[in-house]
């Protein structure tokens, strides 16, 4: 078991490897990129927001406004839940990813 401690960035990048090469919805794949900071689709979901109501909500590139609707943020945690043993993330990863959703918490759109 490798214990070496990785930076932020070193996850992040782990993570999206390991998430590559699982087949899920084109959907899906947008807000994990978001999420990720990657570009895996296109349009690209640049950021997302979580309403008062708890629907989560993306801006695409190109626009101006948070249009696109995305489902439920608690839906987006089971769903992250769901794929890490599928795709084998480590706790760091699920972690990195928890906190990014973690900090769209934090934008709330009201």
């Amino acid at each position: 078991m490798d214990s070496r401690i990785r930076e932020p960035d070193q996850i992040r990048s782990d993570a999206a490897c390991k998430l590559r090469s699982v087949s899920i919805s084109d959907h899906f794949q947008a807000v994990l990129g978001c999420l990720l900071n990657e570009d895996w689709t296109t349009p690209r979901l640049v950021e997302m927001v979580i309403t008062s109501d708890g629907h989560l909500l993306g801006r695409c590139q190109g626009q101006t406004s948070f249009s696109a609707f995305l489902g439920a943020s608690e839906d987006l945690l089971k769903n992250i839940h769901g794929i890490a043993p599928v795709a084998e993330l480590d706790g760091d990863e699920v972690g990195y990813l928890l906190g990014k959703v973690a900090e769209i918490k934090g934008r709330r759109l009201d």
